[in-house]
């Protein structure tokens, strides 16, 4: 091992601790270059988002004829395409030591990757699943089109599963199902949602893998609307490729204002109301905008993040946390280095306020 550094995948970076004159510079130098590595990614982006195709056995589909205009534009090229730098595991000085499989955290506003680890492992994700069931139902839905709750989707209601109360045969807007999806990530409201946009579930999923497509997540396939475990393991992402989705969905005003909310009442009928809250308990922290929890057996803890602050806005990802208290825990450790590391690097004059 090289004296006075810590071995990473596809280079050098100087080990933890104490920060010194030459871990600063190396730190800088780290940092310029994933900026304008980033920034060579970026310019070959241009011209145009990723071609629409399949995903993995599953043939492209048109929108439902049946559903009513989109109220945004289907796979959208990415407005900010998040890049990481080619080398490989990137870890830089003084990063938090945290309990995930996967851990991705980049720097949006100077598009610097500042902690990715097993970024592109393809891991099961849970009900961070419902970022692309809330993207596709945004994008072939209209918010004030009525759906009735089904049969499958009260079925979901079983004691175990993560679900909004929602009964059959009640009618809700697909704006008042999306907070039922997000807020306390209903499993009986991505059901309803599925049914009531594409048709059925299967519908649904083809269209979600077609969007995956179509944003350029080479690492993802669903199996089904809600994120539940999936018998055959066809359904997974990984830390970057949910990075990149969850920026292009906080881009849509509705989803950014309905993951940030913390409690949210459903009028259902005159005398029925369901109360709604949030399981994202990293809300209470400074500056944060969201986005989704997710947990099964097989994906464990799983959280998808955005803050903003002063110095910057950040967006994390970390997969198969042992618990919830990790998740939230090494989360808010992230950033708080990361913003950290902005606010010293805008100290140095190396990137600019």
């Amino acid at each position: 091992m090289r004296r006075g550094g810590a071995r990473r995948s596809g280079g050098w970076w100087p080990a933890a601790g104490r920060a010194t004159p030459l871990a600063s510079a190396l730190l800088v130098s780290a940092l310029l270059v994933s900026a304008l590595l980033a920034s060579a990614l970026l310019a070959g982006c241009a011209g145009g988002g990723p071609a629409r195709g399949t995903g993995r056995g599953t043939p492209p589909l048109p929108p439902p004829s049946s559903s009513p205009a989109s109220t945004h534009s289907p796979s959208p090229t990415p407005t900010s395409p998040i890049t990481t730098p080619p080398l490989g595991d990137v870890l830089l000085p003084n990063a938090p030591v945290t309990s995930a499989t996967a851990v991705y955290l980049v720097d949006l506003a100077d598009q610097l990757t500042l902690d990715s680890r097993n970024a592109d492992l393809e891991l099961p994700m849970a009900s961070t699943t419902k970022i692309m069931t809330a993207y596709v139902a945004l994008t072939f839905g209209t918010l004030d089109q009525r759906i009735t709750v089904g049969a499958d989707a009260a079925a979901m209601i079983n004691g175990i599963n993560s679900v909004a109360g929602l009964r059959q045969g009640e009618v809700l807007t697909l704006r008042q199902l999306l907070y039922g999806l997000l807020l306390p990530s209903g499993d009986d409201a991505a059901v309803t949602i599925a049914d009531g946009v594409a048709g059925s579930q299967s519908r649904f999923v083809a269209l979600m893998n077609q969007e995956a497509v179509a944003l350029g997540l080479t690492r993802t396939h669903y199996a089904n609307v809600h994120g539940l475990d999936d018998p055959s393991g066809n359904h997974y992402t990984t830390a970057r490729d949910l990075a990149r989705l969850a920026l292009q969905a906080m881009a849509i005003p509705t989803f950014r204002q309905i993951v940030g909310t913390v409690r949210f009442t459903i009028p259902v009928s005159a005398d029925r109301g369901i109360t709604l809250t949030n399981t994202n308990e990293l809300l209470t922290a400074p500056g944060v905008l969201g986005i989704k929890t997710g947990f099964t057996g097989k994906a464990r803890y799983c959280l998808v993040f955005m803050a903003t602050r002063a110095s910057g806005t950040l967006l994390g990802v970390l997969l198969s946390e042992p618990s919830a208290g990790t998740r939230f825990g090494d989360a808010a450790a992230l950033l708080d280095w990361g913003f950290g590391l902005e606010q010293d690097l805008t100290r140095l004059g190396q990137i600019a306020p």
